[in-house]
């Protein structure tokens, strides 16, 4: 079975390369020549651990290109294109529907097309209408985590397809082909309809996301009453009701498709004339936390930061990844930077580093790049932390230099007193 995936990025890339890895032989297209190139000759352009050494082993079963018509004759091909946002944040379906019209010149009647991109609800709809209704369309949602994307394909919690109501049993049984060394793993596979399918991933990352608005409202109310969030967090988590995760307090959601997805189903919720109450509520918590955190520093230096120098520990919005998106660490260089202060920088991901010097190089004459950790906590005024990252544990605290003697933690890492005790003033996004 021929496999064709249109797409290279995060989604794409990994559909691709685990294609070829369980032995289909895959062609995967995409419009940038630089990407392309840079995949013929197996250079990663996203950082994921292994994926080099998978590109490596794939050699013989993939091929890269950037002419769609090669797809012609593949058996089933995954659309894997970004759905980017419009200035409402409501999903912009342009890539999606180029796509769909570029696949009509060249598809005959029996590739079988799947969606594997994140969209609204009756988009699958809108690709079949697109492609004269000759072609089957299938709703094949991915769950990947960025940092644990070749992680989380090979080990899916399950696996979601839509199938329109009569569709032929060839489809359906080409497409479990696909998916049988998932199903034979054990793994549930998902047979539901359209608009379910299309619901389902907006709903998991929607309800994730309330679970983190959650505890950071309650964590501001025991920022003020002297309460520790932390504590309460894993005595609610202890109930068999709760499950644990995305129960942390921080500055934010955490992953970068979390504020995409929210505001994306609230705008469908708009479309079909309901208001999504607790879903808006989410994203007005998660849009406020940048400012709740800033004004803590703010509050420290009495207003005026001018002069000062920030250590930033890391600028990807989350660890094991070089994805600059949602940044909330670079948010918090911007914000104080208009207050005049200085910043020194460091990610533990040097892939990190170089994508912030390339798309924020206007910032640059106030941000100075460090070497390592022990450079960036060197001759500072204070310490700013913005995701967890477990390496930071390793590191020598002893030997921190910061003028102020404060450090700043968005994630509540560390244990306060053990800090205290080395004589630095240790701030909690709360308490």
């Amino acid at each position: 079975m021929k496999i064709g995936v249109i797409g290279t990025w995060y989604v794409g890339l990994i559909q691709a390369v685990w294609m070829a890895k369980l032995w289909f032989k895959v062609i995967a297209a995409d419009i940038s020549k630089e990407k392309i190139d840079n995949l013929k000759n197996r250079i990663p352009v996203i950082y994921e651990d292994w994926l080099d050494q998978l590109l490596k082993e794939t050699l013989p079963n993939i091929e890269f290109t950037t002419d769609i018509s090669k797809l012609k004759w593949t058996d089933v091909i995954f659309v894997c294109v970004w759905t980017p946002q419009d200035e409402t944040w409501k999903t912009d379906l342009k890539y999606i529907e180029t796509v769909a019209k570029d696949l009509k010149k060249i598809l005959n009647w029996e590739e079988i097309v799947v969606i594997k991109s994140t969209v609204p609800v009756w988009t699958n709809k809108k690709v079949y209408n697109l492609l004269w209704r000759k072609n089957p369309v299938v709703s094949n949602p991915e769950f990947l985590r960025e940092g644990f994307a070749i992680y989380d394909f090979f080990n899916p919690d399950r696996i979601v397809l839509w199938f329109k109501k009569w569709e032929r049993q060839e489809v359906i049984d080409k497409m479990k082909k696909i998916y049988n060394f998932f199903e034979d793993k054990g793994i549930e596979i998902i047979i539901t309809d359209w608009q379910t399918a299309e619901l389902i991933k907006y709903t998991a990352n929607s309800f994730l996301a309330t679970k983190i608005s959650f505890i950071n409202e309650i964590a501001r109310l025991a920022d003020k009453v002297g309460a520790n969030v932390k504590t309460i967090a894993k005595a609610i988590w202890l109930d068999s009701r709760i499950w644990k995760k995305f129960l942390n307090a921080w500055i934010w959601y955490w992953w970068s498709c979390f504020p995409k997805d929210v505001k994306s189903l609230i705008h469908q919720f708009k479309d079909n004339w309901l208001t999504a109450e607790i879903i808006s509520s989410v994203d007005r918590v998660n849009e406020t936390q940048v400012d709740y955190f800033l004004n803590k520093i703010l509050d420290k230096y009495k207003g005026n930061v001018k002069g000062k120098v920030f250590g930033v520990l890391w600028v990807a919005f989350k660890p094991n990844t070089d994805d600059l998106r949602e940044s909330r660490g670079i948010l918090i260089i911007k914000k104080l930077i208009d207050k005049w202060a200085k910043m020194k920088v460091f990610d533990y991901n040097s892939k990190a580093l170089e994508n912030f010097k390339k798309q924020f190089d206007k910032l640059m004459n106030n941000v100075i790049i460090a070497n390592n950790f022990d450079d960036l906590v060197d001759d500072i005024d204070a310490l700013i932390i913005t995701i967890e990252d477990k390496r930071i544990l390793n590191e020598d605290f002893s030997k921190l230099n910061l003028k102020d003697n404060i450090i700043f933690d968005w994630r509540n890492l560390f244990d306060r007193d053990q800090i205290k005790q080395l004589w630095f003033e240790y701030i909690w996004v709360w308490y």
